[in-house]
């Protein structure tokens, strides 16, 4: 398991982000297209029971070397489930979840991440994949830092949350602040966590 090297004592996670998405950058630049099609293959295997689960999955597209799951998204929308991805209104403090389908047409949102054109109605997600930044082994999980993800999981608890990364995204412990709600499980390249 790669695990980036230790930060100083004083490092906060804004430092933290910063050393997370340049190693996961420079994880994804250094892999030739066989040894990223492995992984990612590696990374749908692990999700591939969640198509047993009943209820509705939001998704994310790959952003700065996330991992890709649209492949995956798709396969679960042609098994006749309802997916969806986030969408963040100009301005808005929220993110609310919109309704996929694979001729959707995607423009630049918030900080570029791509996500739905058109805006359908809002859907409650059952079961959300979540990008990370980071993550340790008890479900703390490090994002972007905008809160997004954060207030959307405080107004809906019951919704399983899986967070997706690379293995070496993977911290240290990883001190939670008060509104930061544990995810579920995460998926790697590498394994399945479950805190």
């Amino acid at each position: 398991m790669a695990v980036p090297p230790p930060l100083p004592p004083s490092s906060d996670k804004a430092d933290l982000r910063r050393h997370l998405r340049a190693a996961r950058q420079a994880f994804v630049a250094g892999l030739d297209a066989t040894a990223r099609a492995e992984a990612l293959a590696a990374v749908h295997d692990r999700l591939a029971p969640l198509l047993a689960r009943p209820g509705s999955i939001a998704g994310y597209v790959a952003h700065r070397g996330e991992v890709d799951i649209l492949p995956f998204l798709l396969g679960a929308f042609h098994l006749g489930r309802t997916v969806a991805l986030p969408h963040v209104a100009q301005g808005s403090p929220s993110m609310r979840f919109t309704p996929w389908h694979p001729d959707a047409t995607l423009t630049p949102g918030l900080a570029g991440i791509p996500q739905p054109d058109a805006i359908g109605e809002a859907l409650v997600p059952d079961m959300l994949l979540v990008p990370l930044v980071g993550f340790d082994r008890a479900g703390n999980r490090i994002g972007q830092g905008g809160g997004f993800y954060d207030r959307w999981f405080e107004a809906h608890p019951a919704a399983m949350r899986i967070g997706i990364a690379w293995s070496l995204q993977e911290t240290t412990p990883i001190a939670p602040d008060p509104w930061d709600m544990p995810l579920h499980a995460i998926v790697t390249e590498k394994e399945w966590i479950a805190p």
